[in-house]
């Protein structure tokens, strides 16, 4: 593979890998698709494996080997309803994955190569939801997992607006503390200090929750830090846009068309921001230009079914592995 052309990883009905085109921001993909459905995916810190979540009623989760021709290794069961996020814990041996319908997290076991050896945890997030959006609060609902440190790790609970810090040790979680934003917020993604609500429309700043308005009515989705870090990105469906904040002096600097109503993640390779938009069944793509933080469209990437999420990967595997679809 040229150094070039770095892979991604898209996640939809299918999940096929993809490498960018540095120059024209097309992705093309390095084989055809595996037969999963991928609507949240996470990357092993050391091997070449990515780890998925189906999103389903009785949920899954998924190993995939992205080579030139990706393949399942292995899948199992969620142990829960609706698993929307994962994370791998930086030292590799643990899989924490969040069921966001059934309002618990589940703990997996990673052995030497990656694979899931067994569940270690199953834990309900406490107390009930904040109530203020009864369809979507009258509960925990726990959106995004991340890894803080070796043994700390943050997890999003939409439905109860809070954040909640467990620490694990030998595969078990243990709540240190909670970080409550304002009611109705609907916390979503975390990206830095950068917290997405979804049910308000808004970044909020950590610690001191200032809040930055996006347009409403939306439904945001997805937020990133740029490369440098001078500004952060937020997709927001509904009106169909990248919302652009600077850091440095906080302040919405722009809304930009996303080419889609309903823009689902983003992901930058290198200078390239994509967007998953699964509405128009593509992935569009942007330049970003460093230090003015300015996207420039590029327009259609790729075409493929229902995309959910971008996954940048390190590198593909010099080859397919086995696969056991079980």
């Amino acid at each position: 593979m040229p150094p070039s052309r770095a892979p991604i990883l898209i996640g939809g009905d299918t999940t096929v890998v993809c490498e960018a085109d540095p120059d024209t921001g097309a992705l093309v993909a390095t084989g055809p698709p595996v037969p999963v459905r991928t609507a949240y995916a996470a990357a092993h810190p050391r091997l070449d494996l990515v780890y998925g979540v189906d999103e389903a009623l009785d949920g899954t989760i998924t190993v995939i080997e992205p080579a030139r021709h990706p393949r399942l290794r292995h899948r199992a069961s969620s142990r829960g309803s609706i698993p929307c996020h994962l994370a791998v814990s930086p030292d590799g041996g643990h899989l924490v994955a969040a069921n966001y319908g059934s309002g618990d997290l589940i703990v997996h076991r990673l052995d030497e190569h990656g694979s899931l050896a067994g569940v270690s945890e199953q834990v309900a997030l406490p107390g009930p939801g904040s109530k203020a959006h009864p369809k979507r609060q009258s509960a925990a609902h726990p959106h995004q997992v991340v890894f803080e440190d070796h043994d700390s790790l943050t997890v999003v609970d939409l439905g109860g607006d809070v954040l909640l810090t467990y620490h694990l040790s030998a595969g078990r979680l243990r709540l240190r503390s909670t970080h409550r934003v304002p009611t109705g917020t609907g916390p979503r993604h975390l990206s830095g200090r950068w917290l997405l609500g979804e049910l308000d429309p808004a970044i909020l700043a950590l610690p001191d929750l200032t809040r930055h308005p996006l347009a409403a009515p939306g439904l945001p989705s997805a937020i990133v830090t740029s490369p440098d870090g001078a500004h952060v990105y937020a997709a927001n469906r509904g009106p169909g846009t990248i919302s652009t904040l600077a850091t440095a002096a906080p302040h919405v600097m722009s809304h930009l068309p996303a080419g889609g109503a309903d823009p689902q993640d983003l992901a930058f390779v290198g200078d390239l921001l994509y967007a998953a938009l699964p509405g128009a069944n593509t992935v569009g793509a942007f330049r970003w230009t460093p230090g003015t933080g300015i996207l420039r469209p590029l327009g259609t990437a790729l075409h493929t079914a229902d995309p959910r999420c971008l996954l940048p990967i390190r590198r593909l595997r010099p080859g397919p592995g086995p696969a056991d679809p079980t």
